[in-house]
């Protein structure tokens, strides 16, 4: 859990900074120091006062210096746009070429797998989160100095580490909230019985309207309700997981999945409603309210201009608020770059101050970097509030590689939930397969 004020006004400025990034954004700040000597070599490493566009010059200390660098980003269109403009500026600065290889994010630790030992893999690669990757040799230690380090919010360093050491650097991070209607929904909904008085009265199914849509079987979503229940994925001591302790189908989770089931019950939700369900009815102008993350501002606010408006998930029974993931999304290192100190640095220079603002502004996804998350224009944006209110009761994700073991079985066993099948013998089903998944995996 966040247990801090301090870690909760440093994630509210990180989703401040999103919904402004859809907008446009703007750079008045200073560019953060990044270097053509790698930044990850003590003697080599820039001044803090370096600007990203001016290297520092070469030292004796520094590493070799490689022809060629090979990443994998995603392969989000909008993405590679902004990566191959800051690739092409770093190899102006550095004489080292960037070969930028999509890969979809979700394959590449498999592909890594078999393409690293091969000697055709990356020297960095994009993940949300450290996962499994350390436990299957895909990753090596991230050293850079203190100052690189220093420019990113603690939190976003920590959720890229395991065990103390770090394996990459943020470049995202992100959570999500209620987005609603005006048009149809004038006052936004603070409660959980506000928001069913809205599905009772704003929804047609025949006419494909809806008062409130989410992703129901999706488990990264669904997680909000279950959460805020008091349900919990591992037992969290401190930061420390018992993976032994899966809290999946205990009261609190059972009661998130019983209140979700209700709505397809009481035929507010269509069974089968996935994201392009949710997003193309919303900005057509059909749904009243749904749920969805800072990524998805743009297109909303191309299609319902001042009409869209953002709040915190409405409390659920007893006043207690839905507990929305937090995640962080980074560059990895590979554990089979021939050159991890200049892939560091190139990491480095991707998140620093001056393309992680570009990034956002094209984009419209949050880059944890202190200085961009501390623009004053940023708070002015009116969806922001909604956005910086929910974090309040995010929680990360557990940092442990058993998570990965979850994901497929929560999918399945929300998937029988919206179809009417009893939720408490679908969790238990489903936390018998995390735990045979985790056995299989060599968990103890």
């Amino acid at each position: 859990m966040l247990k801090s004020k301090k870690m909760l006004m440093t994630l509210c400025l990180m989703l401040v900074a999103s919904s402004l990034a859809a907008c446009g954004g703007n750079n008045n700040g200073n560019n953060a120091g990044n270097s053509s000597a790698p930044a990850s070599s003590e003697a080599a490493a820039p001044s803090e006062s370096a600007s990203a566009s001016a290297p520092a010059s070469e030292t004796s200390t520094e590493p070799p210096k490689p022809a060629e660098l090979t990443i994998w980003p995603d392969t989000s269109e909008d993405k590679l746009a902004v990566i191959e403009a800051a690739a092409k500026k770093y190899t102006e600065q550095t004489g080292i070429a960037i070969n930028i290889k999509p890969v979809a994010m979700n394959d590449q630790p498999d592909v890594l797998a078999l393409d690293g030992p091969a000697g055709k893999g990356p020297d960095l690669f994009y993940q949300p989160g450290i996962g499994s990757l350390v436990v299957k040799g895909l990753v090596q230690e991230v050293k850079t100095t203190d100052a690189i380090k220093d420019t990113y919010t603690p939190e976003a360093l920590a959720a890229l580490s395991q065990a103390g050491v770090l394996y990459g650097l943020p470049l995202v991070t992100e959570t999500y909230a209620l987005f609603y209607n005006k048009k149809i929904v004038p006052q936004a909904p603070t409660t959980m019985a506000e928001l069913e008085t809205i599905m009772k009265e704003k929804t047609d199914a025949k006419k494909q309207e809806y008062g409130f849509l989410f992703e129901a079987a999706n488990f990264y979503y669904a997680w909000a309700f279950m959460g805020g229940n008091g349900g919990y994925i591992f037992k969290d001591n401190s930061g420390i997981y018992d993976i032994n302790d899966i809290g999946l189908n205990k009261e609190g989770a059972v009661k998130g999945a019983n209140l979700i089931q209700s709505w397809f019950t009481n035929g507010y939700l269509p069974k089968g409603v996935n994201g392009d369900v949710v997003g193309g009815l919303f900005t057509q102008g059909k749904v009243g309210a749904v749920i969805n993350g800072p990524w998805a501002i743009t297109d909303y606010k191309k299609a319902l201009g001042d009409d869209l408006a953002v709040v915190p998930i409405p409390t659920l029974d007893g006043g207690a608020h839905p507990t929305s993931f937090i995640g962080v999304k980074g560059w990895m290192l590979s554990k089979f770059s021939k050159s991890p100190e200049w892939a560091t640095d190139f990491a480095a220079f991707l998140t620093n101050e001056e393309n992680a603002l570009e990034y956002f502004k094209q984009t419209g996804e949050v880059p944890p970097v202190k200085n961009v998350l501390s623009n004053p224009i940023l708070a002015e944006d009116p969806l922001v509030s909604g956005f910086s209110g929910q974090i309040q009761y995010g929680i990360p994700f557990p940092t442990v590689p058993e998570l990965d073991h979850v994901w497929d079985p929560m999918a399945n066993a929300l998937k029988f939930i919206t179809e009417g099948k009893d939720a408490q013998a679908s969790l238990d089903d489903a936390v018998q397969l995390v735990s045979d998944k985790m056995k299989m995996a060599g968990a103890k």
